[in-house]
């Protein structure tokens, strides 16, 4: 129904254009005053599709911004886990090099100590000997001062030597300890760059199918703009058309005005009535702006009341349309039909038939769409009718 509605706002245009193919007399059965409403309706569409490209674009804009910093962003923390990474092989390569130094000692100082192990067995076995020979030999005073001092510095260099093994060691452990310390850090840095990466990059692809959705739906719009523009130059220059030729037709008066019927028309078909005048339609929040009968396929739809047929073709939503006009700016509408019996610029009699109900139009059951309107606004259509269904 939403889909009929908007398309029934462009009605008299439709109409119209089709009179300007080579039916001038159709063109001069169209209302001006319902066509320049039709016009300031369009001209506010397109106000309201301007501000909203505006906005969309500038919503563009931002979020263009948006991906660039977070592209920069991006770059910057891969440059960040880069440097860091290098920073890892670095002290990788520090403590490889530490555990070959480390086996290097630790290998030494296995050799030490079995030297010294030796050199201690040695001592051991004839050192208290040695000690008591160079003691009690009073024949060379002097030598005995000489081999004291030579065994301190013999003592003490072994000892300097244990000692400065175990600090090599102990210095060892502690820069590797430090240099073990320093990759946790680095490694846990590490990982905490490649979450703020992914974030950034979920968060970048995020805004990239926004600005994507975005330029599609302003592209849809910058083409419904250009269409409603075409439109309103159509209209603006069917209204000087419409002025100069209306003035010129004149409804032959076989019948009282449509105006003297009111609650007493005839029903287009028989049949009842399942979509009635401002009911909401199920797939959309629009209105009804007719009722919908349902009747046989092929029963006759006849006309309300005299007028001409200013309107028989096939039109989107309505599917084979008859619209009548009955002068003062009154229209009747049929939709849905079958057939058409008559064509644009025929004269009709109230109650002639003019068509048969049908399907088409995308209908799944066969039915009559009844609109009457005025100066292009959608009539109650029970109102008008002689009896309620």
């Amino acid at each position: 129904m939403g889909r009929i509605t908007i398309v029934f706002r462009l009605l008299i245009l439709t109409c119209c254009l089709l009179a300007l193919g080579g039916f001038q007399h159709t063109l001069a059965a169209v209302d001006a005053k319902a066509t320049e409403q039709q016009l300031q309706t369009l001209k506010k569409s397109i106000g309201e599709l301007r501000t909203w490209l505006d906005s969309a674009k500038g919503q563009q804009s931002q979020l263009q911004k948006e991906l660039k910093q977070s592209e920069i962003v991006v770059g910057e923390t891969a440059s960040k886990i880069r440097h860091v990474a290098n920073k890892i092989d670095q002290t990788q390569t520090k403590l490889k090099q530490l555990e070959a130094t480390r086996r290097q000692l630790l290998n030494s100082q296995h050799q030490q100590e079995q030297r010294l192990a030796h050199q201690i067995r040695a001592a051991y076995s004839i050192g208290r000997q040695e000690y008591l020979k160079v003691l009690l030999n009073q024949e060379q005073p002097d030598q005995v001062a000489r081999a004291l001092t030579y065994y301190g510095y013999f003592n003490r260099a072994r000892t300097e030597q244990i000692e400065a093994y175990r600090e090599t060691l102990t210095q060892l452990q502690t820069t590797e300890a430090d240099i073990d310390q320093e990759n946790q850090v680095l490694q846990q840095e590490k990982q905490q760059l490649e979450e703020k990466r992914a974030a950034l990059s979920a968060s970048k692809q995020k805004r990239q199918q926004v600005l994507l959705q975005l330029e599609g739906n302003i592209q849809n719009k910058d083409q419904e703009l250009a269409k409603l523009l075409a439109d309103r130059k159509r209209l603006e220059e069917l209204l000087e058309a419409v002025k100069k030729t209306l003035a010129e037709l004149k409804i032959p008066v076989s019948s009282a005005p449509i105006t003297q019927l009111k609650g007493r028309l005839p029903w287009p078909a028989h049949g009842n009535i399942v979509r009635r005048f401002g009911s909401k339609d199920s797939a959309s929040s629009a209105s009804w702006n007719g009722v919908l009968i349902a009747a046989s396929e092929g029963a006759e739809v006849t006309a309300v009341h005299s007028g001409r047929v200013v309107f028989a073709d096939w039109l989107r939503g309505f599917g084979l349309l008859i619209i009548i006009d009955h002068g003062n700016g009154y229209m009747s509408l049929y939709g849905h039909n079958q057939t058409l019996y008559k064509e644009t610029g025929d004269w009709v009699a109230s109650n002639q038939v003019i068509a048969s109900v049908g399907d088409s139009g995308g209908r799944k059951n066969a039915g009559l769409y009844f609109e009457i309107r005025h100066n292009g606004q959608p009539q109650n259509p029970q109102h008008w009718i002689l009896t309620k269904k």
